[in-house]
């Protein structure tokens, strides 16, 4: 799902319209809280913590959003860094895993859409793929859960992480290389 709104309805967010503010919080706030239940293993109090101080920056942070940007990079870059905040008062994360990655070098052989979907497929339970996800570094955490949790297309992914769509196809395969390698070493 996209995290985009018609303009009129972004306006009224920067205006801190409370029923807009409420509407916006409605239809985003179980993205957010399948985004850490796929990539973190952190207690239901602090999702609750984490989505509640997520709010409200974006209640804050509204004000400050300049129309020219990329609504959803804008209410993905606040939530992130929430992450980020979150995690630095706990102690309990390397930020490196947090940040960008850098470009890896082109790795040969792309995974095809066949083999990916039969991957989804595979009988692996929904704690192993869990556990999986966790092992993957950052940027494919991100990009398997945008790609296949969110359903989101090359071009708004591409956008969202700010790459260019042939890097992001790259990304995307090897991301799915290691998903697949994390979930066949795992024993059953």
């Amino acid at each position: 799902m996209v995290i985009d709104f018609e303009y009129n309805f972004k306006l009224l967010l920067i205006e801190q319209d409370e029923t807009t503010f409420n509407e916006f919080y409605l239809q985003t706030v179980d993205i957010f809280y399948r985004y850490l239940k796929a990539h973190y293993v952190i207690s239901p109090e602090d999702s609750q913590d984490i989505i509640a101080d997520f709010y409200v920056k974006c209640w804050n942070g509204f004000t400050r959003y300049d129309s020219s940007q990329n609504f959803s990079g804008y209410v993905w870059s606040i939530f992130k860094n929430n992450l980020k905040d979150f995690f630095k008062k706990k102690g309990e994360a390397s930020f490196s895993s947090l940040t960008k990655d850098s470009e890896n070098p082109f790795e040969e052989g792309l995974e095809s859409e066949e083999n990916i979907m039969e991957l989804m497929e595979m009988d692996f339970a929904f704690e192993k793929i869990q556990l999986a996800m966790q092992k993957l570094d950052e940027i494919n955490k991100e990009i398997v859960f945008l790609r296949y949790i969110e359903e989101k297309s090359y071009a708004e992914i591409s956008e969202i992480l700010r790459i260019s769509q042939e890097s992001l196809r790259q990304k995307i395969s090897r991301a799915i290389k290691q998903l697949k390698s994390l979930l066949e070493d795992e024993p059953s």
